[in-house]
Order: C-alpha cells, then structure tokens, then sequence
C-alpha cells in the first residue's frame, strides 16, 4: 500500500521531467499510473473479503503516539477502487479537455497530488495521519478551483473552499485530540477496542461534535454546503473527480471509519440523521431552481451526500450496505455528468 502512495507522489513531481515533445501524453500516463494503481487493488478483493484486512505499521514518534499506520480493508478498498478507477477516466479526459489551456503541467501536478492525497486518506490507520491527509486534500483543491485564477469568481470560490474546509479540520483535529486522550492513542484499532470507554467519557460529546464538523464541512452539508456550488468554478475534470467522486466523499468515508467507534448512541443517530435530512431537502430544493447545468450537478450533489450522511445516521447494517452501494452508483453518474456538463 504504502509503495502505492509513495509511487504517486513521485509521478506526481516527475511529470516535470518528461520532454515537451511528449507534452500531450502527460495525462495519458498518470492515466495508466491511476490504472495499475486500480488493478493492484482490484486483485486484491478476493483476498480482502475472504481474509483479515491488511495492516501495516511503522514507527515515526511513537512516544507521542504517531506513527505511520495502514489499513485495507473493505471500507478503504471501497474507496481506494473510486480513486484510482474514475481518476483513470478522469485523466483521460483531461487530455482533451485541457488542450486548449496553459499552465496544465501545475494542473495534472496538483490533480495528481490530490489524488495521492485522498489515497492517503483512506488507507490510513491512524487519526492524526489521517489529519494531515485531509488538510492535504483542501489545500490541493483550493489550487484545482483557482486554475482560472485570472477570474476573481474562482479565486474567491477557491478562497471559500479553503476557508470552510480548512476550518472543519481544524475542529476534527480538536476532536480526535480530545478523544484520544482518553484512550491515550491516536491508532483506529485502539479507538475499535476502547469504543465503549470513549463513548461513556466526558469527553464523548464534544469530541463527536467537533469531528462531525470537520465531516460536515467537507461533504458539503447543512449548513457549510454553500461552498460546494461556488466551486463550481473549478475545470471540469476537478468537478468530476474531486466534487463528486473523491473529495466530498471523505467526510463520509469517515462517518464509516469511525461508526463501531462513535455509533450507535442518541447523539450519533439524532445529529447525523437531522443534519442528512436537511441537507437533502435543501440540496433538493436549490436543485431545481437552477438554469445552470453545472449547478444543477452542483445541488444534486449535495442532496445525494445529505442521503448517504442520513444512511449512515440511521446506523443500522442495512443502511450502512445501501450507503456504500449508493456512494458507488452517485460516483459513477455523477463524475460522468460532470464530464458531459464540460
């Protein structure tokens, strides 16, 4: 796993090295990168589901608790498939799409760092790199959504993106600090292990709290989902893959993640559920009264993430399975309708 992402970082960097003869194959071969990535992981699916997910560990700061931690299992495979799988369809497209355009080497820079980036993110197995993986993926959108930085519509669309979603991981950081303490780790199998002494601390509500907010900002809900439409700004490619395939799709990745940790209380199903409903009804509502494609994509987007957040509220083990099926069916369609919009 961990070679996976360290792969695609140097490709990342190392697109500048390729001859300018070779310009408009770039994208072809973060394309085929993408590619393998999706088969290393696609192979691996019989071995997932049959057996014990895969971990890895190594130590960083282990006196602080950091340490370097991975996990693929079926949640991060899930997840790990839509990144590679629909960035290779992405990029492909992108070669057409940005043909016109200059600055497009910063362009596949940031896009494939963003996706090394969510893959971080959801192969991670430990809370604090998680962190960094999440603030990663903002900043690296904030440079996606201000490519046509000589419009000042983008530049503030990209300023509010980074605003809202840089503030939300800023209070998840609160959170997973504040429950860490309690069970002294920042590592996913000692939050698994010690979800009961986590729920039944003093600290359970406002670190559920705080962590909801970083979800709720990133997957654009009530009442932080006017930052997703404004992002609208963004190339096509970035609205396909990143908002509705990958980025707003973390803060429900990570509902998932930390569901056996922090679920199954009042509070869990009373919050997530509430704010799901009123995020699909205002989704729904904003929907309709749109003349622009790209904002119509843009409000049914949010209504179908308040849908998989009130799935995943109701906590129960058909809504979670109708969650992750559904999070696979919206990724499709709706990358796909972002590319028919460009």
């Amino acid at each position: 796993m961990q070679f996976i992402l360290i792969v695609f970082f140097i490709v990342s960097f190392g697109i500048f090295l390729i001859p300018v003869r070779l310009k408009n194959w770039k994208p072809v071969l973060l394309s085929v990168v993408q590619g393998g990535a999706f088969i290393y992981f696609a192979v691996r699916i019989p071995e997932i589901t049959t057996a014990k997910a895969k971990y890895l560990f190594f130590e960083w700061i282990p006196a602080l608790g950091l340490n370097f931690e991975f996990i693929l299992d079926g949640l991060s495979m899930v997840f790990a498939l839509l990144i590679t799988g629909i960035g290779a369809l992405v990029f492909l497209y992108a070669k057409a799409y940005m043909k016109s355009y200059s600055g497009t080497d910063k362009f596949y820079l940031y896009l494939m760092l963003f996706s090394a980036a969510m893959l971080g993110l959801v192969l991670s197995a430990n809370l604090i790199q998680l962190f960094i993986f999440w603030e990663l993926t903002s900043f690296l959108s904030y440079f996606l959504i201000s490519f046509f930085h000589e419009k000042e519509s983008a530049r503030k669309a990209a300023f509010q993106s980074l605003y809202i979603t840089g503030f939300g991981g800023l209070a998840m950081l609160a959170g997973i600090v504040l429950l860490g303490s309690v069970v002294d780790s920042y590592s996913l199998n000692d939050w698994i292990s010690g979800a009961e002494t986590i729920k039944q601390s003093r600290f359970y509500l406002p670190g559920l709290l705080l962590i909801l907010v970083g979800i709720f900002t990133k997957s654009a809900q009530f009442p932080f989902h006017f930052w997703l439409p404004g992002a609208m700004q963004a190339p096509a490619p970035v609205s396909s893959y990143l908002h509705s395939a990958t980025m707003v799709k973390a803060g429900v990745f990570l509902l998932a993640r930390l569901s056996p940790v922090l679920g199954g209380t009042n509070e869990w199903i009373y919050i997530i559920s509430l704010v799901g409903v009123l995020t699909m009804l205002t989704g729904s509502y904003f929907a309709i009264t749109q003349t622009d494609l790209k904002g119509i994509l843009a409000y049914t987007t949010i209504n179908a993430l308040g849908v998989l957040v009130l799935l995943l509220g109701i906590n129960t083990g058909e809504s979670i399975k109708a969650a992750m099926l559904f999070l696979f069916i919206h990724a499709f369609y709706k990358a796909t309708l972002f590319m028919v919009a460009g």
